[in-house]
């Protein structure tokens, strides 16, 4: 028996207030309250392959033009730069059956401070490893600002 998949069960019910891209292969949504690192989100794949080997092609070509528009849209909308790329799938490995599901972590890093409704982001590890147990979780009528604020950057890339 198979364990559930959260990554497909996320796909299966969008929140389409966090999502700020979607395409033919992947789906790319901010994450919901936790933003230690401004903009933090993450990249989906939309079928459920395991491994980064069972990519195709075009899933390739695919990640490659988000990765670009993902880099942009971020510097203009809030100065990021550069966007941490993880694609660490532990999570899926806590217990058996294991499940996983090929997705990345987007950490933006950012030299200055930023703010947003108030609320002042400032990324004292800059330019060192970022802190993966850092939290600051937000109120989603924030969250819905920074993923509009994404996609408007994204909608000129």
């Amino acid at each position: 028996m198979n364990k559930p998949c959260d990554a497909c069960n996320f796909l299966k019910n969008p929140m389409p207030e966090i999502q700020i891209l979607d395409t033919n292969y992947w789906s790319v949504g901010i994450d919901r309250k936790n933003h230690a690192y401004l903009g933090r989100a993450y990249v989906t794949l939309k079928v459920h392959k395991p491994t980064l080997g069972d990519l195709s092609q075009e899933e390739w070509e695919d990640f490659q033009s988000i990765v670009k528009k993902l880099e942009k849209a971020y510097k203009d909308a809030f100065g990021a730069d550069p966007l941490n790329w993880g694609c660490f799938m532990n999570h899926a490995f806590r217990s058996e059956p294991f499940n996983p599901h090929v997705h990345w972590h987007i950490y933006p890093r950012y030299k200055t401070a930023q703010e947003i409704d108030d609320i002042k982001f400032d990324d004292s590890l800059y330019g060192n490893f970022y802190d993966n147990t850092a939290e600051r979780l937000l109120s989603e009528e924030t969250v819905s600002k920074i993923a509009s604020e994404l996609r408007q950057h994204l909608s000129t890339s």
